[in-house]
């Protein structure tokens, strides 16, 4: 992520995004709904300061002081949560309101938005992929 902290990679992701009037599919999501994986896309807003991510029970606002984008994360590519690496109790506030059964949740960003992603037993084996970017193949 470059030596920029959190919020100003996301600003100025989001200010990209804003300005191209487009939006596509990132290869992170692709993956995501390949392997059928639970996530949530969270748009930063800078008047606010938040990260808004669409539900289904609504909108769920996440200040970007928690510390899992605190400026000792900034630098990471990643976070990973489960019940015991879970300081602010970030974790259980998501699991308890996520429908499935989830063990971790991946926290990343691609593209100006930031992922949270839910993963089940077992499907912590797409986690190689999901963090290291591909390039794409070119036919000869």
């Amino acid at each position: 992520m470059s030596d920029k902290d959190f919020v100003t990679f996301l600003l100025d992701e989001t200010l990209k995004l804003h300005k191209s009037g487009e939006v596509e599919l990132s290869s992170l999501e692709l993956k995501l709904n390949d392997y059928g994986l639970n996530f949530l896309k969270g748009e930063f807003i800078p008047q606010t300061q938040i990260l808004r991510f669409a539900t289904p029970f609504g909108d769920l606002d996440v200040p970007v002081n928690w510390s899992i984008f605190s400026v000792e994360n900034s630098h990471a590519q990643y976070t990973l949560l489960d019940e015991k690496n879970d300081v602010d109790s970030f974790f259980l506030v998501i699991k308890s309101a996520w429908k499935q059964s989830i063990e971790k949740l991946l926290i990343t960003h691609d593209h100006g938005f930031c992922y949270i992603i839910g993963l089940k037993q077992g499907e912590d084996a797409h986690l190689h992929d999901l963090l290291n970017p591909q390039e794409w193949l070119k036919s000869a």
